[in-house]
C-alpha cells in the first residue's frame, strides 16, 4: 500500500494471510520509488540515486531488505528521462532478474537489452544481450530457479547460478564452420561470413569444463581464440577441419571462431 504521510509517501505491506504491517520503504517525494514487482513475501522497488536506478528487494514479513543492487557496468543514455531498467522479476526466495536497457552499439540509434538474474547472496550473472528490437525488455520471465526471455524470436532459458558461454566471429571469416560443445549447453552455432545463426550462448554449471569444438570443410583453417585456443590447419585425407579447446567455467566466457 502506498501511503501518503504529510508531504511524503511510504510504501506498506504484509505478507499474507497473518503478517503484521512493516514499512517496506523510507518516506520519498513525488514518484522517487517505483513498485515494480511482488512475488511472495518478497516486493521489489526502484529508486533513481544520483544518476543510477538501483533496485531494493524487501521482504514483507520484517521490512528489511534482501537485496540492494546498482546497475552493473552499462553505458546507459545520459538523458534522465530514459529508463535504465526494463522490467524486474522475483521469485519465491526473492531472487531476482533485471533486464536493462543501454546504449546501442556501433551507428545504432537503437537501445540494447541486457538480461542479468542476482541469485540468493546477490550474485551478478549476465545473461544475455542484444538490440532491443530483437531482445525485448518485456520478454523477461523468472518462474522459480529459471529465467527466460524472447532473442530473434526464439526463448532462452537458463538456470540461475548457471554460467554463459558466447560465440562471436572472429574477424577475417571468409568461409563457413559449426561451433559445438560438450556437455551440450544447448549451443550450436553456424559461423558464417555473413554473420553468426542457429544458438549461439549456452549456459553450464559453475566451474564445469566445457569442449568447444569448432568443425568446417576440409580445405579450411579453423582458428578458436578468447577463453581457449588452438589452431587446426588442414590436412590431406581428411573430411573436415576440426579445432577443439576447453574451457573452465569460472565466470562467463566468450570464444571467437575464424574459418578461413
Amino acid at each position: 500500500y502506498k501511503l501518503k504521510v504529510g508531504s511524503s509517501f511510504r510504501y506498506y505491506g504484509c505478507a499474507r494471510p497473518r503478517g503484521p504491517v512493516t514499512a517496506l520503504t523510507k518516506p520519498f517525494k513525488d514518484k522517487a520509488v517505483k513498485l515494480v514487482a511482488a512475488k511472495a513475501a518478497y516486493v521489489a522497488f526502484t529508486r533513481r540515486i544520483t544518476t543510477q536506478d538501483t533496485v531494493s528487494v524487501v521482504d514483507a514479513r520484517t521490512g528489511r531488505q534482501k537485496h540492494g543492487l546498482f546497475p552493473p557496468s552499462i553505458e546507459f543514455d545520459t538523458d534522465p528521462a530514459t529508463p535504465q531498467i526494463g522490467s524486474v522479476r522475483l521469485n519465491d526466495s526473492g531472487e531476482v532478474a533485471v533486464s536493462y536497457t543501454g546504449l546501442g552499439g556501433g551507428n545504432s540509434t537503437g537501445s540494447t537489452t541486457y538480461i542479468y538474474a542476482f541469485d540468493a547472496s546477490g550474485n551478478e550473472q549476465l545473461l544475455d544481450s542484444g538490440p532491443a528490437r530483437a531482445l525485448p525488455p518485456s520478454s523477461l520471465r523468472l518462474t522459480g530457479k529459471v529465467v527466460s526471455w524472447i532473442h530473434d524470436g526464439v526463448k532462452r532459458n537458463v538456470k540461475l547460478g548457471e554460467v554463459s558461454l558466447t560465440v562471436t566471429a572472429a574477424s577475417g571469416v571468409v568461409t563457413s564452420g559449426d561451433v559445438t560443445t560438450a556437455p551440450e549447453g544447448g549451443l550450436a552455432c553456424h559461423v558464417a561470413e555473413a554473420g553468426l545463426s542457429g544458438t549461439c550462448i549456452g549456459f553450464y554449471s559453475p566451474n564445469a569444463r566445457v569442449t568447444v569444438t569448432a568443425t568446417g570443410a576440409a580445405n579450411t583453417t579453423v582458428s578458436i581464440s578468447g577463453a581457449c585456443a588452438a589452431v587446426h590447419a588442414p590436412v590431406a585425407g581428411q573430411a573436415t577441419s576440426v579445432a577443439t579447446c576447453e574451457v573452465t567455467m569460472a565466470r562467463a566466457r566468450t570464444v571467437s571462431v575464424r574459418f578461413t
